[in-house]
């Protein structure tokens, strides 16, 4: 059993919402996509400063709340999840399934998800998903060609996914924006940029002129919807202890290596040529 003496205050919090575990059999018994029935959905995004919580019911998505303030999600999330769950008359101990970012992002913002989605699943007996924050970006927009979520890590670094169709062709990862732009330059296909576009924008259209579509962070606030949608699709984590948050973080060294051979999103081989 996962720790909750570890979490201090977020197990006190919890246990005033949760009474004996509602089901006697096992958490796998429920079937995912089409053939699930009736399985409530808990999602929710803390990666980076928006705060999205979702109630879902099988595929459909019951109410979303979601905050763009710059506070701090200990002090949000919990509380927006007493509210949330409240507003539909659920209860916790309803949840079926707990569907949480997993990264990149914050990290304090993951460790904060994680840490209450690991809690929750581990007192509720009930499944636990992780999804990338990237793709639950990508997820929400319909575009044809590529679709290019990413967040600023700083110093010209992004954590940067590609997508197109709805599947990933460039290999998420912590990277120079040097190294993602020459790997779309090699594309023939519009772009849609989403995420943190800020400090890259002009430099964009410089180089992808026309091809570009560039939606602002206003425009690409988590929906709520997305994160249900990748959840559904996941198998829940066998062993909840394992379970940590995907920071994708790479070593000053390998930034290094990547922005001298840009165009390459799997340099496995990096630390035989430094």
């Amino acid at each position: 059993m996962f720790r909750k003496s570890a979490i201090g205050v977020f197990f006190c919090f919890i246990t005033v919402f949760t009474t004996t575990n509602k089901y006697n059999n096992s958490p796998s018994s429920f079937i995912i996509c089409d053939k699930i029935k009736l399985m409530k959905i808990l999602a929710f995004d803390t990666s980076n400063q928006p705060l999205t919580v979702s109630l879902a019911e099988n595929n459909s998505v019951k109410n979303v709340f979601t905050t763009n303030v710059a506070r701090n999600h200990s002090i949000q999330l919990l509380p927006a999840i007493r509210d949330i769950v409240a507003s539909e008359n659920w209860a916790l101990q309803d949840i079926d399934r707990v569907v949480v970012a997993q990264g990149p992002g914050s990290f304090t913002g993951l460790r904060i998800g994680v840490t209450v989605a690991k809690v929750l699943a581990d007192t509720l007996d009930a499944e636990l998903c992780g999804v990338s924050s990237l793709a639950i970006l990508a997820e929400q927009v319909k575009a044809d060609g590529l679709v290019v979520p990413l967040f600023n890590a700083r110093n010209r670094n992004v954590f940067a996914g590609v997508y197109q169709n709805g599947v990933s062709i460039f290999a998420e990862s912590h990277q120079p924006i040097t190294n993602l732009f020459a790997f779309l330059e090699s594309k023939d296909a519009p772009i849609t940029f989403l995420g943190d576009t800020s400090e890259f924008s002009d430099e964009m259209q410089t180089l992808f002129g026309e091809r570009a579509k560039i939606l602002s962070p206003e425009e690409s606030l988590p929906d709520g919807v997305g994160i249900v949608t990748l959840g559904l699709q996941e198998t829940p984590t066998e062993n909840i202890q394992d379970f940590n948050p995907n920071y994708l973080r790479k070593t000053q060294a390998e930034l290094n290596w990547i922005a001298a051979h840009p165009g390459e999103d799997k340099p496995e081989n990096y630390v035989f040529e430094i």
